[in-house]
């Protein structure tokens, strides 16, 4: 299963995913946690549409890979683009998106909400 926690900036991911680590943790679970500003930090990248995009399939790729290996990977980062979402979660196995509302949104930057359908999927 991965837990893939979106949101815009500054609306609490990061901390969903620290509480949501120490749960499967408590319940035995090896957890990766994967968050975007931590890998762009590693990874540098830009802010366009298409480096957005790049950014969002290779934290999913990594997220895909520790799923196969039977680790519980926590995606935390700002997803804007709804179809970029559904992308990324077809990588893996199971998946639950978790939207974080609230926040920031930088200037120039749409955020599509995730609908209950997405939510649910």
């Amino acid at each position: 299963m991965v837990y893939f926690i979106t949101g815009r900036a500054h609306s609490g991911k990061i901390t969903t995913a620290f509480q949501l680590a120490w749960h499967l943790s408590k319940k035995g679970k090896t957890v990766l946690m994967l968050d975007g500003d931590q890998v762009r930090n590693l990874i540098p990248t830009g802010f366009s549409n298409l480096d957005r995009y790049n950014h969002i399939m290779r934290i999913a790729a990594f997220a895909a890979i520790a799923e196969a290996q039977g680790i519980t990977p926590i995606i935390a980062l700002m997803a804007p683009k709804k179809a970029w979402r559904q992308q990324a979660r077809e990588l893996f196995k199971k998946s639950k998106l978790i939207y974080r509302p609230g926040g920031t949104l930088w200037e120039n930057t749409v955020y599509e909400e995730p609908d209950k359908e997405e939510l649910n999927a």
